[in-house]
């Protein structure tokens, strides 16, 4: 008598998903940072509270954890571990830097706890590094966010697939994605602020995904350039235009990292178990689902009899 229009899950999409993130306030050799270890566990409760991201699943590093070898042993964790239908999530709040080279090229580079600007080739994490994790994996989708400035990634630069392309969803589901999003590019910033306990990427990256801020289309999927869009635009004005997110891909894959609104998930394994007459009075009660049903007889016998 009633339909019900279902949306994807996480289920239907990933076997199981993974995540490494890494926070580092008080650094050995560097100026310190005030919100990093913050928002590296904030972004931890929300990928387990909204994205159903397994907590045995999920390797947090903080402060002295996240040493240069530390980090590219749980990288090198994460390649083994993931799953040719699985999700891997890589975040980092730290310091970026960015090495001219002599020819008039630049490398960029992630700094760990233990990181030295004096010699960035031994103490810190060569851009590539991701790429090489990206490409060396054999998860469907991979996504790093970088909540630090840097240049000299080297990256496809392509715009995300077109919500009208012929088969859009089994094509962003079913093909592989090797994305990431930065906070910032060269000689730009990371802004933090107290008033917002958090810096502008990752505020605005909580906002656009816990708070559900850059689902554009509001049909309870956020892909990687809708967020991508979301945080260009937030933090250039939280920022005061000093720090522009970037967003790329390491690959021509066409496919895109989903995070999937967790309220909606729970609606339709619900409506999966209920009968339709069920699940409407739960969405409105008995007593007008009791209404709606006597005038749908009404109107039915009244065709019949006409």
């Amino acid at each position: 008598m009633f339909g019900f229009g279902l949306s994807i899950t996480s289920e239907e999409i990933y076997d199981n998903s993974w995540a490494l993130l890494i926070g580092i306030d008080n650094y050995d050799n560097l100026k310190g940072l005030n919100y990093s270890v913050k928002d590296a566990q904030s972004i931890r409760k929300m990928l387990v509270d909204e994205f159903q991201f397994p907590p045995e699943n999920i390797i947090l590093l903080l402060d002295d954890e996240a040493t240069k070898n530390r980090i590219i042993k749980e990288l090198s964790n994460f390649v083994k571990k993931a799953g040719e239908n699985d999700r891997v999530l890589i975040y980092f709040a730290g310091h970026g830097e960015t090495e001219d080279l002599p020819d008039g090229g630049v490398l960029g580079y992630l700094m760990p706890v233990d990181g030295d600007k004096g010699d960035l080739f031994v103490s810190s994490i060569e851009m590539d590094v991701l790429e090489k994790v990206a490409l060396r994996s054999n998860a469907k989708h991979l996504l790093y966010l970088i909540d630090a400035c840097y240049g000299g990634l080297a990256t496809v630069s392509k715009r995300g697939l077109d919500k009208k392309t012929s088969n859009y969803i089994d094509k962003i589901t079913k093909y592989k994605s090797r994305q990431i999003i930065s906070a910032g590019g060269k000689d730009e910033e990371v802004i933090e602020k107290a008033i917002w306990g958090h810096s502008a990427f990752t505020k605005n990256l909580l906002s656009g995904l816990k708070d559900w801020k850059a689902d554009s289309d509001n049909d309870g999927v956020i892909t990687t350039y809708e967020l991508g869009g979301y945080l260009k635009k937030n933090v250039s004005i939280d920022s005061g235009n000093l720090q522009t997110p970037k967003v790329y891909n390491f690959t021509n894959d066409e496919g895109e990292f989903l995070f999937i609104n967790s309220a909606i998930q729970m609606n339709i394994q619900k409506s999966e178990l209920e009968t339709p007459y069920e699940a409407l009075v739960r969405l409105i009660g008995e007593e007008e689902a009791k209404k709606i049903i006597i005038e749908e007889l009404k109107a039915r016998m009244a065709i019949q009899y006409y």
